[in-house]
């Protein structure tokens, strides 16, 4: 843990409100209730229980419910006072080829902010991303994509509350991006768009898809089999993490389990960027219509994002000294 860490859990926990219990079926893990300590619980939760909502229609990109996802999007950023990466405003459209041979294009709208570092211009930066489209309505099923990936969502809301109030010297821009499920669509517009100044001050990606679904209490962090170099800070966070913080599925070895190129991780690995990706194994709901908040344990998920909110300020840190 880091003296930053330190010195600001006081304020946090001071500000953060116990998991409360959800509606419906819970996964039991057998954990202890837990507080959070680096995040405030019940405001992640609830953004949880948001996107994750009926009303949201499953957040498929170019839908109403994905609309619906940008404006609270939107108003949780404007609620936070972050800046927009481009002075247009957070949002971005795009529109790119079609990965599939049925479709002619896909289009959506990423959304994007930005928090200078305290170093200055010459400050290193750190894209921090999470993908807030999934699958929509499918044969009159809601495909609520409570893990898949209003976790992360909600994840990256609470990173951004963390260094709100623990300002970063590396630059962060804070990337929600859309058509995830449409072949990693968002994130390959964006890396290929990038303005010189980000680009060429580029350090690491970090994306969060699926966080909630702990079932086992442990986390993965992928990345370090291509960049070794960030094993340090990885393991150093992981002899204190709430969660089981595992390196892994990245390599060859795990087969179809190599994680390196499934998620919005991936254009910034082709384009030779580092990448530090976090996420659960696959769970039962996963691309169904269970994985819904009914489904989530609100401990587990607190120690989730207790855990990404400590990778987050390492890897700043890691990022920021040059190591």
């Amino acid at each position: 843990m880091t003296v930053r860490a330190l010195a600001a859990a006081l304020f946090l926990a001071a500000c953060s409100s116990p998991p409360v219990d959800t509606d419906g079926s819970t996964v039991v893990t057998g954990a202890a209730p837990y507080e959070a300590q680096y995040h405030e619980s019940t405001r992640a939760l609830e953004a949880l229980q948001t996107l994750a909502s009926d009303a949201y229609e499953g957040r498929k990109a170019g839908e109403p419910g994905n609309l619906k996802a940008q404006d609270w999007i939107e108003a949780q950023l404007q609620a936070l006072e972050i800046a927009p990466l481009y002075s247009g405003g957070y949002r971005t459209p795009f529109t790119l080829p079609a990965f599939s041979p049925d479709r002619d294009s896909v289009s959506g709208t990423n959304l994007l902010a930005i928090m200078p570092g305290t170093a200055g211009a010459d400050a290193p930066v750190m894209v921090i991303s999470a993908h807030f489209d999934h699958l929509g309505i499918k044969d009159g099923d809601i495909y609520n994509g409570a893990d898949d990936n209003a976790s992360g969502v909600a994840a990256l809301i609470e990173v951004i509350g963390w260094f709100k109030e623990n300002p970063p010297e590396a630059t962060l821009v804070f990337a929600f991006f859309d058509a995830e499920e449409n072949g990693i669509s968002g994130s390959a517009y964006f890396v290929a768009n990038m303005p010189e100044e980000i680009a060429s001050h580029l350090g690491l990606n970090l994306n969060l898809d699926m966080v909630s679904r702990a079932d086992k209490g442990e986390i993965y962090a992928v990345g370090a089999h291509h960049f070794p170099e960030m094993a340090s800070f990885i393991d150093a966070v992981a002899e204190t993490s709430p969660l089981t913080l595992k390196r892994g599925h990245d390599s060859p070895e795990w087969g179809d389990q190599d994680w390196s190129l499934l998620s919005d991780h991936a254009p910034f690995l082709r384009a030779g960027y580092r990448i530090l990706y976090l996420g659960v194994e696959d769970h039962a709901d996963y691309h169904k219509p269970t994985d819904t908040f009914g489904q989530v344990d609100p401990s587990t998920f607190a120690r989730a994002v207790d855990t990404v909110v400590l990778v987050a300020d390492a890897a700043e840190d890691w990022l920021s000294a040059g190591e």
